[in-house]
């Protein structure tokens, strides 16, 4: 049966008096709370994008490495703007600082004389006294985390959120790999590590790091971005960021 003008008629302004303005009303709500974020997070954290896989694959998943510089999975002209480098926001404020906590992902620096910025995830704590096993590279039981727990003095192995084969495919040096003669980190220092620990400098190398080496902790990935080279400052850069909803940590 076919509809009558009246119920066409009631269906058209029910659309226009009600449905379009809700959506309407979204869509200002959204893209008002869009530009706001947008706008807080320039004025109050700090930005960082990730020029490198050393934490593949908790970030940059997608970007591939072509002739040292990173590129999205689907290779265009730096114009487009496809590139896949993750670009995201980290907090530096005090309160933040002195509540970092194990597995937290942070922008730090590996000496005072280090000028660039490092993407690495905390693996041990300031005082901690801890071992990573070292056995054959891919074997199950390499780079597993044990952590001595002071109430019963015993090691205890502590779970890493992170896929088993980034782990197992580290290489671990003796001082940090030795059951019989444990690290004690000092009370001022943090073991950190990369998620890609085949593909990774960080503390294994470098050692653990002071707290005033730490400059935030990541809050979020905000958007996508391509990457370019300043030849007078030596320095990569952001070229065209394309903003998404954040992706929180």
């Amino acid at each position: 049966m076919e509809e009558t003008k009246e119920v066409k008629q009631e269906k058209k302004s029910l659309f226009w008096d009600v449905i379009a303005p809700v959506i309407f009303t979204l869509f200002i709500v959204v893209g008002i709370c869009f530009s706001a974020l947008t706008l807080f997070e320039k004025r109050y954290f700090g930005r960082f994008f990730v020029n490198g896989q050393s934490m593949y694959p908790t970030l940059n998943l997608e970007a591939k490495n072509k002739d040292g510089v990173l590129y999205g999975k689907d290779y265009k002209p730096l114009r487009s703007g496809s590139y896949d480098i993750d670009y995201g926001i980290y907090d530096y404020h005090e309160q933040v600082m002195k509540k970092l906590e194990r597995f937290d992902i942070v922008i730090c620096r590996y000496n005072y004389g280090d000028s660039s910025d490092k993407i690495k995830r905390i693996i041990v704590l300031p005082g901690e006294t801890f071992y990573l096993t070292r056995t054959e590279k891919d074997d199950e039981g390499n780079g597993l985390l044990y952590i001595k727990n002071e109430a019963t003095q015993e090691f205890e192995l502590v779970e890493q959120p992170i896929e088993d084969y980034y782990i197992h495919d580290g290489e671990y040096p003796v001082e940090y790999a030795d059951s019989e003669n444990p690290t004690t980190l000092g009370d001022n220092e943090y073991f950190v590590m990369g998620d890609n620990r085949g593909g990774s400098n960080d503390s294994r190398i470098n050692g653990p790091i002071d707290r005033d080496l730490i400059e935030g902790k990541v809050i979020a990935l905000i958007a996508k971005c391509s990457i370019a080279y300043d030849n007078s400052s030596g320095q990569f850069y952001p070229d065209v960021i394309n903003y998404y909803w954040p992706r929180f940590f």
